[in-house]
């Protein structure tokens, strides 16, 4: 779900149209291609998911924190270490 996520966000997407587009173009890639993507290494279709994540990391909001609350920055580095290495309820819970 957040690498489709990614996708919207990096497209620029406002609407629910584009949902409907991503889904279709899921559909046909899951019915079409996925025997090509039998053969390809898990290492690489994890890039291609961590390329598409790394837009939605809000580094400026994170340098904001940091300038105003040291605090609230070290809660929000904690909770986003708590996401990357447990799971996103650790990091929920963190927060």
């Amino acid at each position: 779900p957040f690498s489709r996520s990614a996708v919207n966000f990096n497209a620029g997407c406002k609407t629910a149209t584009s949902n409907i587009v991503m889904a279709t173009a899921v559909m046909v890639t899951l019915l079409l291609l996925t025997p090509l993507f039998y053969y390809t290494p898990l290492v690489v279709l994890s890039a291609i998911i961590t390329a598409a994540m790394l837009g939605l990391i809000d580094y400026k909001a994170a340098i904001h924190l940091w300038k105003v609350d040291k605090a609230d920055f070290i809660v929000c580095i904690v909770a986003f270490l708590g996401v990357v290495l447990r799971s996103v309820e650790v990091g929920l819970i963190i927060a």
